[in-house]
């Protein structure tokens, strides 16, 4: 077995470590922390393709993530080995422990996700090299596609959503971070609070009091605590268009570090209501992808699933993530200068509306909440 072939399943191990990877000067470090550079991580990558010539590193988007990202390609590679990968460079880590990325990785490689190949792992610059799966977006694949392609490409997400919820929830993986961590209430009400201080306070700069800020909360606790005693199941938490590449006819997955247990319904909320997908697939689409998640799960487990319950718990989880994602696009606004998440803000804000008017168990919250969106204001 190669260095590259193993990576995945042995980078926890100190030999590998030590043995296939340089050790990085502090030159190399702060060339890497200012720009990855092709002088910074031409030695590394010769370690892990031998023969490789012409190397070419360029930076990527990294959307709402603290990672960089940068696509290393090379004009001529030895054959066998690919014409480029993608650096990851996160916090560095201790050689021997192993980063969420890898162990969650590995997880869902072993249940048939397409995850990208780690080639291999420099630890003391925090530096990852990964297959590389295009720029072939899923949400990029459904802005150009017919109402049958977008379907088609949507039963592929759910098929490999299918996947996490059955051989990558049961059994229980003590190897896999995700299965430490909930959406519990504490996890829950958390995120409402960012979305508070961020897009409340931050971008639409209302002044809270201590006790606004607790009414808040108050409001909030009935929606987490619903989310909350839910049956749980490995969620992604993030499993949205942007983050589900087009390789080779199938659907890569990538920025999956973040997972942990959560409520049925909310990757495939995720998948189909994140930043503007409602509008871009239409109700029918979107109305469709759900009955094939249903029926999907359904003939994979032999269980039956409450419809009515589903979709009701999928509308709350809707409500929870928006508000959510509307913190995080407030958050990239104001504080990182990234003016263009500020455009989702109003589409995800039409969605929630009017679930917030249909639940009663959402009333408090969407009394508290009248006062401080303007789109929400009778």
């Amino acid at each position: 077995m190669s260095t590259r072939e193993s990576a995945l399943t042995t980078c926890g191990d100190d030999r590998v470590a030590d043995t296939c990877l340089p050790k990085l000067n502090s030159g190399q470090l702060a060339a890497a922390d200012a720009a990855l550079t092709c002088e910074a991580v031409q030695p590394w990558l010769a370690t892990l393709f031998p023969g490789a010539d012409g190397l070419q590193v360029t930076p990527l988007a990294a959307d709402a993530s603290t990672r960089r990202y940068f696509r290393a390609q090379w004009t001529r590679s030895r054959r066998g080995d690919p014409a480029s990968c993608i650096i990851m460079v996160q916090e560095p880590w201790r050689a021997g422990t192993m980063p969420n990325f890898l162990a969650v990785g590995r997880h869902l490689q072993t249940c048939g996700v397409h995850v990208p190949e780690v080639y291999g792992v420099a630890p003391d610059a925090g530096w990852m090299a990964l297959e590389d799966f295009g720029d072939r977006t899923l949400a990029g694949l459904w802005q150009d596609s017919s109402a049958a392609e977008r379907l088609q490409w949507g039963r592929e997400a759910m098929r490999a959503l299918i996947a996490m919820h059955t051989a990558g929830t049961d059994p229980h993986n003590p190897d896999c971070p995700a299965f430490h961590l909930d959406f519990d209430v504490p996890k829950l009400l958390s995120e409402l609070q960012f979305f508070r201080h961020h897009a409340i306070e931050g971008l639409w700069q209302h002044k809270l009091t201590d006790a606004a800020r607790a009414e808040f909360d108050a409001a909030c606790q009935p929606l987490c605590e619903r989310l909350a005693s839910q049956p749980r199941y490995f969620c992604h938490r993030d499993y949205h268009g942007w983050n589900l590449m087009a390789h080779h006819g199938t659907l890569g997955v990538l920025d999956f570090q973040d997972a942990r247990m959560g409520p049925q319904p909310y990757d495939v909320v995720s998948l189909l209501v994140d930043r503007g997908t409602p509008e871009l697939l239409g109700k029918e689409v979107s109305a469709a992808l759900v009955e094939d998640y249903v029926q999907r799960f359904q003939a994979e487990t032999g269980a039956v699933i409450d419809r009515s319950e589903f979709d009701i718990l999928f509308d709350l989880v809707a409500v929870q993530r928006c508000l959510k994602a509307i913190g995080t696009f407030a958050f990239m606004t104001v504080v990182h200068q990234r003016q263009q998440y500020h455009a989702y803000i109003p589409s995800t804000l039409a969605y929630v509306q009017p679930l917030l008017d249909r639940y009663d168990l959402l009333k408090p919250l969407n009394v508290r909440l009248q006062g401080y969106m303007p789109i929400l204001s009778h």
